[in-house]
């Protein structure tokens, strides 16, 4: 039960941002166009900061490693799946960018480190194995991916060459600058937050990494509208059905197969069960994308993983 309160109180804290944000929009004092300016301050400075934070002087081990690509192969899998259902139920190209990111990716950070850390107070090695996770199975995917598809489901043409273009731009991109930095700081051993001088440096990257969260549920927030009920149902049955069943239920048969310890199941099974990342509607909304959609979808996800969390943990936790 105190998983569920936990739960319960993290997702609370999205609906409040939300609902703040539409009162803002409603009083005047933010409007929708502003949703695009938070969004790039996410993308272009909270994003690079978080990224470089997370791989600067951390040390990995690699025997802790196969949850984090078991999450890796969920999400390409999840991606696969809903870009499949959304053709077959011939929604149009922005919508399907909605389903697609709202189907795939979770929020491991956000909510994902608070209930592993409710359940397991004690265990570090639990937490550890949830950053491994979050990180490579989830952060370095929707890094990555979330741009791209959302460059890719924003934009009219269709043509290969298009798509190839929208996915060579991230390679251009802050985050992906952030990435190489992060990457090249840990394996060289460079000095960190320890350092005197380099301590500002990193004091300013964990303030703009802290303002992810806020700034993101803004950004999505402002441009919450309510849809079409029998579009809404449908692409939210996808969603429910892809990203807060199939995939937690795959996670745990998956930790059977290969053997996992009982603790690192648990944890996979936790990070897939979460609900829809806030970041696949910021990208949607900063590339012109279906965000509306997707911002109704994240919400009402983030309320049904509240059951559906509790349910296959319960199976197969």
């Amino acid at each position: 039960m105190d998983t569920f309160h936990h739960l319960v109180k993290a997702i609370l804290v999205i609906v409040i941002l939300y609902l703040l944000a539409i009162m803002m929009r409603r009083r005047g004092i933010l409007t929708e166009d502003h949703s695009l300016v938070l969004a790039r301050i996410v993308t272009d400075l909270c994003l690079p900061a978080i990224v470089f934070v997370s791989l600067a002087g951390q040390s990995i081990a690699w025997n802790q490693l196969f949850p984090a690509f078991v999450m890796l192969f969920l999400e390409v899998g999840c991606i696969a799946l809903a870009w499949i259902a959304s053709i077959m139920l011939k929604f149009s190209r922005p919508q399907q960018g909605a389903i697609v990111l709202c189907s795939a990716f979770g929020s491991s950070t956000f909510l994902g480190y608070s209930i592993i850390a409710e359940m397991f107070p004690h265990q570090i090695e639990a937490m550890t194995e949830a950053v491994l996770i979050s990180e490579i199975g989830v952060g370095y995917p929707i890094f990555i991916l979330g741009p791209v598809l959302a460059m890719y489901f924003g934009s009219e043409k269709s043509d290969m060459k298009a798509a190839w273009k929208s996915a060579l731009s991230f390679f251009r991109s802050p985050v992906f600058f952030a990435m190489i930095l992060g990457l090249l700081w840990g394996v060289f051993s460079l000095p960190c937050k320890e350092n005197a001088f380099l301590a500002p440096f990193f004091q300013v990257c964990h303030v703009l990494a802290s303002a992810l969260t806020p700034l993101a549920i803004l950004s999505v927030g402002l441009m919450f509208k309510i849809p079409d009920v029998r579009k809404i149902l449908v692409a939210l049955s996808i969603v429910i059905f892809i990203k807060l069943l199939l995939k937690p239920v795959c996670a745990g048969m998956l930790s059977s197969l290969f053997h996992f310890p009982t603790l690192w199941r648990d944890v996979l099974v936790l990070m897939a069960g979460m609900p829809s990342a806030v970041l696949g509607a910021v990208f949607l909304r900063r590339y012109g994308g279906d965000a509306s959609l997707a911002s109704a979808l994240l919400l009402a996800a983030s309320l049904a993983s509240t059951v559906t969390l509790l349910i296959v943990f319960r199976f197969i936790g």
